[in-house]
């Protein structure tokens, strides 16, 4: 997916890497996490698109990577809950 095709109002589940915040010269890999593009400066991530899931931010200058995107609610995009 073209990163200019990614806005801050869709929901979006893929993989995350980004520096850990407790030791910046390692990174985490968040998978099947659903992001959100903003507030702007800001990637939003949590682990599932309920209203009890822990929220994260991550500055954009600490996200290494978002990839294997798929938008959340979209027919025929796949889930990773799906199958």
């Amino acid at each position: 997916m073209d990163v200019t095709t990614v806005n801050d109002r869709h929901l979006y589940e893929g993989r995350v890497v980004v520096e850990d915040p407790a030791n910046p010269s390692r990174q985490l890999e968040l998978l099947r996490r659903v992001v959100r593009f903003g507030p702007p400066g800001w990637l939003t991530v949590t682990a599932a698109a309920t209203e009890d899931a822990e929220i994260e931010l991550y500055p954009v200058g600490r996200v290494l990577a978002v990839t294997d995107l798929r938008e959340v609610g979209v027919p025929g995009h796949r889930s990773w809950g799906d199958g």
